[in-house]
C-alpha cells in the first residue's frame, strides 16, 4: 500500500490527486507539523521535514512532483506521463517542473510570511516580490493554453496537476485576480476534475 504523509491542501494534494487519476491504491496519513521532527516514519520518506513524503514498499520518496514521476513510471504507461517519442513530451516535462521551481517555491516566503512573521513584519518587501514573481511567472501558462486545452497540449498530464496546484496556491494567497485569464479559467477545469475532488476529501485546514 501506498503511504501518503500530510495531507491535501499542502503539496501533498498533488501526490494524492495523482493517485486519484491512475486508481491506485493508497493510504493518507496526516502529519502533526508541530511534532514533525519526532515522526520518525515520516522523517524516512522526507529528511527535510517537508510535506510530502511517501512510502511505497521500501521506496520513501520526498518532493512532490519527483513522486509524480515515479508513479508515472513504476505504475504505468499512463496518459499523465508521455513517452519520451511523445511531441507532448518536452512542453509535459518542463511544465511538470515549472510548476513547483518556478511557481509554488517562491510562494514558501509569502505564505511563511502571512501565517509566522510579527505583525509589524507580515508586510515586507521579500513576501510582496515572492507573489509578483508568481504573477509574473504563471504568465508562461498563458501561452500554451491559448492553443490547447492542456498545459502540455490536448490531453490532461501529470504537469496539469502540478501546475494547477501551483494556481490554487496563488489563490489561497489572495493573487487569483492578477492572473491571466486563461490560467483561472483553467485553474478552476482542473478542480472540477473527479479526481481532484475526491483527492480533497483528505483535506484539513492549514494552521
Amino acid at each position: 500500500m501506498i503511504v501518503v504523509y500530510g495531507t491535501p491542501p499542502t503539496r501533498s494534494l498533488r501526490v494524492v490527486w495523482m493517485l486519484e487519476e491512475m486508481g491506485l491504491p493508497y493510504e493518507v496519513r496526516p502529519i502533526d507539523f508541530s511534532k514533525r521532527t519526532e515522526d520518525k516514519e515520516f522523517l524516512e520518506a522526507s529528511p527535510t521535514g517537508a510535506v510530502p513524503g511517501m512510502r511505497d514498499g521500501e521506496v520513501r520518496m520526498m518532493e512532490s512532483c519527483a513522486i509524480l514521476e515515479y508513479l508515472a513510471a513504476k505504475y504505468g504507461p499512463t496518459p499523465l506521463a508521455p513517452s519520451i517519442g511523445d511531441p507532448a513530451y518536452p512542453a509535459y516535462l518542463s511544465f511538470l517542473h515549472f510548476g513547483e521551481a518556478s511557481l509554488s517555491g517562491p510562494l514558501n516566503i509569502a505564505l511563511a510570511t502571512r501565517f509566522l512573521a510579527p505583525e509589524d513584519q507580515k508586510q515586507n518587501w521579500g513576501a510582496q516580490c515572492a507573489l509578483d514573481l508568481f504573477v509574473r511567472k504563471s504568465a508562461a501558462l498563458a501561452g500554451p493554453l491559448g492553443r490547447h486545452p492542456y498545459i502540455a497540449g490536448d490531453h490532461f498530464t501529470a504537469a496539469d496537476i502540478s501546475c494547477g496546484y501551483a494556481a490554487g496556491f496563488g489563490r489561497f494567497l489572495g493573487v487569483e485576480d492578477r492572473l491571466d485569464p486563461a490560467v483561472r479559467e483553467y485553474h478552476q477545469r482542473m478542480i472540477e476534475r473527479p479526481a481532484f475532488r475526491l483527492a480533497m476529501r483528505h483535506a484539513q485546514p492549514v494552521n
